[in-house]
């Protein structure tokens, strides 16, 4: 038994709406003046749980300390090796992000004038255009052209840090998870998003090293009926309990790094245990994990940027939801099918060899 790439995917599908759900109903700052029905909850129940499903940033920071540390374990470790697939990863993604970034600005280049409203005119505004390019508008602390790509900035230094910490790991095990945990808090280090979910990648890292979300289905799968009934109502009751520690003034808010990995590890546990397994479901989810890069960087810009009024005009949270969803899924199949006229895979495959040409990684 083995957490699998299809596995990864469906959990990216789960934090793909779990994000929509947190970005939808965080604040009357989202809807604004637009009525919406919030039943069979009130607004203040809905806030409270899209608040604590920031989670989705720590579903996909886990998985991806997951996914590298998986995908290297039965390479070569060597010192070239490794920053040929550093390279090589961070490529895949800054290519998928390139093209959206240069769609968007194109569009709204030819319709509106928000190159202007963001970065201003000049010499800084081309700066500042360069900077959200690379993905490092919220590192450097620069205008963003989309307020959701200040995720750019996290992923690229996950990615490029990827190196040092599995040998930290390596050298360390849970000594350096511990560590994660504390020594943030402690020094009060520069750039906070990166140690806020420090823990929560070193924790994907350490469960791949150790195959423990395999180990974990394995020995949940070898129980019999009752015993695992048991386990699913113990862990469903949980999922409350975890909501109230993490969103809790005292032991949530000033041991948040803690949570910050242990929740979303919570969930994609319970997700690989329960709902995997469930063949309809999971192949939505699958197809929501493959379009969910594409979904997590255009989304904004139509829910609210140019579209918002009509995002929530649908008098209903529920629909309101559903129709995000679909907007994003259809903006997404439109994107892979540009990739395909454009045959992006040869082009991001030749800009990755030769970049490795470059460096002397081949």
């Amino acid at each position: 038994m083995k957490f699998s790439k299809d596995d990864t995917l469906c959990m990216k599908g789960i934090a793909i709406l779990i994000l929509f759900f947190h970005h939808n109903y965080l604040g009357p700052d989202r809807w604004l003046n637009s009525p919406i029905s919030f039943y069979p909850f009130s607004q203040s129940q809905i806030m409270y749980i899209a608040k604590f499903l920031k989670i989705c940033v720590g579903m996909f920071v886990f998985l991806t300390g997951y996914g590298m540390l998986a995908s290297v374990k039965t390479k070569s470790s060597d010192d070239k090796a490794m920053r040929k697939y550093t390279v090589n990863r961070y490529l895949t993604m800054m290519m998928g992000f390139w093209l959206i970034f240069l769609l968007v600005h194109i569009l709204s280049g030819i319709f509106t004038d928000r190159f202007t409203e963001v970065y201003g005119t000049g010499t800084y505004s081309v700066i500042y255009f360069l900077i959200d390019g690379i993905g490092l508008a919220k590192l450097f602390d620069t205008p963003t052209f989309c307020a959701t790509w200040w995720y750019m900035s996290l992923a690229t230094m996950l990615i490029l840090l990827f190196p040092m910490f599995k040998k930290l790991l390596e050298r360390y095990q849970g000594i350096l998870l511990i560590l994660t945990i504390f020594l943030p808090k402690a020094f009060n280090l520069p750039y906070a998003d990166l140690w806020r979910w420090l823990f929560c990648y070193t924790l994907g890292m350490y469960m791949a090293e150790h195959d423990l979300l395999a180990k974990i289905k394995e020995k949940f799968t070898s129980f019999g009926m009752l015993k695992r009934c048991l386990i699913f109502g113990i862990l469903t009751i949980g999922i409350p309990v975890i909501i109230m520690l993490r969103q809790s003034e005292g032991f949530g808010i000033k041991f948040l790094y803690l949570w910050e990995g242990i929740a979303p590890a919570y969930v994609i546990v319970y997700a690989y245990l329960f709902v995997v397994w469930i063949k309809p479901l999971a192949a939505v989810l699958h197809f929501l994990g493959k379009h969910s890069m594409n979904m997590f960087l255009t989304h904004t810009m139509f829910r609210a940027v140019y579209f918002h009024d009509f995002m929530y005009s649908f008098y209903s949270m529920w629909l309101d939801y559903i129709a995000l969803i679909i907007v994003s899924v259809l903006v997404s199949v439109a994107i892979e099918i540009v990739k395909k006229l454009i045959r992006f895979q040869k082009i991001t495959t030749f800009v990755k060899d030769r970049a490795c040409q470059i460096l002397k990684l081949t």
